[in-house]
């Protein structure tokens, strides 16, 4: 069964990169509306490097999980740590980021998904010498 992979929706930063100050902004409870490109929480929201590829999930489970969320069901805790000015997922890569994958309407497929991709492309291309050159 295929996977989808929503690796893209949660920029990696390595933990040590930010050491400035931290001011919470976000209580116990996340809404979907944080998850918004506009909100102050999704654009300071990082994988740490360490973190295993969000790429696991087939189509029907997101679904399935999405579901879960609108139907109001419980869903397991997402733990997350600040530090600096990033937020970093340290358990719940996967649900966050269905749930990104869900406000965004990117399921691998989408803008922010595309400009992953072509970045990660281009910095292979630059790594691997062109077997055409010789």
């Amino acid at each position: 069964m295929a996977k989808v992979n929503l690796d893209a929706l949660i920029p990696r930063e390595d933990f040590a990169v930010n050491e400035g100050n931290s001011t919470s902004q976000f209580g116990q409870t996340l809404q979907i509306r944080d998850l918004e490109k506009g909100s102050f929480f999704y654009p300071v929201l990082r994988k740490p490097d360490f973190q295993r590829e969000t790429a696991d999930w087939a189509p029907e489970r997101i679904a399935s999980f999405i579901e879960s969320y609108i139907d109001g069901d419980l869903i397991p805790a997402i733990i997350l740590w600040q530090a600096g000015s990033n937020i970093f997922v340290i358990d719940g890569g996967h649900r966050l980021s269905a749930l990104i994958a869900w406000v965004h309407d990117d399921y691998g497929d989408g803008d922010i998904s595309r400009v992953f991709s072509s970045r990660r492309f281009r910095m292979i291309k630059k790594i691997l010498p062109n077997k055409h050159e010789n």
